[in-house]
């Protein structure tokens, strides 16, 4: 696939990097923190659950923004909806979702039947297409003389990616756990559509949340798994006494201040 397509290899390298960062900005302050991912693939936990759909919306929307950006070949932009009313027209380059759903279905393998296993693998990157499909938006342009806005020119776009991760991170929490000899395909309708499935209890990460940075107090009661925290104070820098200059242009300027922060840490 990625020799046939132009500009597929890179849409892949950044879908992961997608992925990958935000689970760990979602997981930050969680006894999990989108680390020991290796372990995580030879059973189906809830994290393997998240991992999988994070995985599928990554790449469902990277190669929809490589089309609208006109990066990948032998892909256009996003077809248009009916015309609802008169005040805006359709214009301008769409993400092209339902080029990026194919595409994912077919490098993820999704087409494919299996046992339980792979059909719970399936059914949690499904999840994550249907996520990212559900977060279509249309975006307009004002036209006009002096930006009177006579004319709105407008698009479908996807979301930013860090609103995807986090309903995935809800879903996470709200996934549900099946036996082997469940009907999977009992959760593909209505809203258990949009439900995380996962097979195995969870790991104990409570070893790897040694010398962890807390969020709170209250944070730290759950990440450090009821043991001791410590605490440590370090300078950081921060914009201050910010104004507006207008030298041809407006630019704001800013003088760089020190604080002293506490941060929490488990034993």
């Amino acid at each position: 696939m990625c020799k046939k397509r132009r500009g597929l290899p890179e849409a892949l390298l950044h879908a992961k990097e997608l992925a990958v960062k935000n689970c760990q900005e979602q997981f930050e302050f969680d006894q999990w923190n989108c680390s020991k991912r290796e372990l995580l693939f030879k059973k189906i936990y809830r994290e393997t659950a998240f991992m999988y759909s994070i995985a599928s919306s990554a790449v469902m929307f990277s190669v929809a923004k490589a089309c609208s950006l006109g990066s990948l070949a032998g892909c256009k932009c996003g077809a248009h909806g009916k015309q609802k009313n008169s005040t805006w027209q359709w214009g301008g380059c769409a993400d092209n979702s339902k080029y990026a759903k194919k595409i994912t279905r077919k490098f993820l393998q999704l087409q494919k039947k299996g046992d339980t296993f792979n059909a719970i693998v399936k059914y949690n990157a499904e999840v994550g297409i249907k996520v990212v499909m559900a977060n279509e938006e249309i975006a307009c342009r004002c036209h006009g003389v002096s930006g009177s806005c006579s004319v709105r020119i407008c698009w479908k776009r996807i979301r930013p990616f860090d609103v995807i991760s986090k309903q995935l991170k809800a879903l996470y929490h709200s996934a549900i756990q099946v036996q082997p000899r469940n009907n999977i395909g009992s959760f593909g309708n209505g809203k258990s559509s949009r439900k995380l499935l996962f097979l195995e209890n969870r790991l104990d990460f409570c070893p790897s949340t040694v010398n962890r940075r807390c969020k709170n107090k209250e944070n730290c009661a759950t990440l450090c798994c009821g043991r001791n925290t410590y605490n440590e104070t370090k300078q950081v820098s921060y914009r201050c006494d910010c104004s507006w200059r207008v030298k041809g242009e407006y630019n704001l300027r800013c003088r760089s201040c020190p604080k002293n922060v506490t941060v929490f840490r488990c034993t």
